[in-house]
């Protein structure tokens, strides 16, 4: 310390205090608000300029964009043996109702119409389950 002398005493103690009370920066961030842990993925190289792209035309960063993809996106669940089952009795149902519906035109018979109406009541009942289980099960973040 050629030419400066030390501080000493009171203006010294003053001058540290001042320094700890004036501490520069932002704020700490809650520990809710910390960006702590990583996931880490591998893609493809066709798969990263894809995403590539689609941060860019967002215009935001790769990993902003996967942040809010992984977040905010919903999921599409696979369709389950259950419901695969329901759609083919569906497209039976309503296979069935359009040949008794042709017959019954074709030939102008009216006792067919009540077959037309049996498997019509059975065909709602089958879309009224469908509905419910669509309602209470899907548009859920997981």
């Amino acid at each position: 310390m050629k030419g400066k002398i030390a501080p000493v005493g009171r203006n010294f103690m003053e001058e540290v205090e001042d320094r700890n009370k004036r501490k520069g920066g932002r704020p700490k961030k809650g520990i809710s608000e910390r960006k702590t842990r990583t996931i880490h993925i591998r893609v493809s190289e066709p798969e990263y300029y894809a995403v590539k792209h689609r941060a860019e035309i967002a215009g935001l960063t790769v990993s902003a964009y996967s942040h809010s993809a992984i977040l905010e996106s919903k999921i599409v669940e696979p369709v389950k043996k259950e419901d695969m089952e329901l759609f083919r009795k569906l497209a039976g149902i309503g296979n069935n109702l359009n040949q008794l519906a042709y017959q019954a035109n074709k030939f102008q018979m009216p006792y067919l119409e009540k077959d037309i109406r049996n498997t019509l009541n059975l065909h709602t009942e089958i879309i009224g389950k469908l509905s419910d289980d669509w309602k209470n099960n899907k548009g859920k973040k997981l």
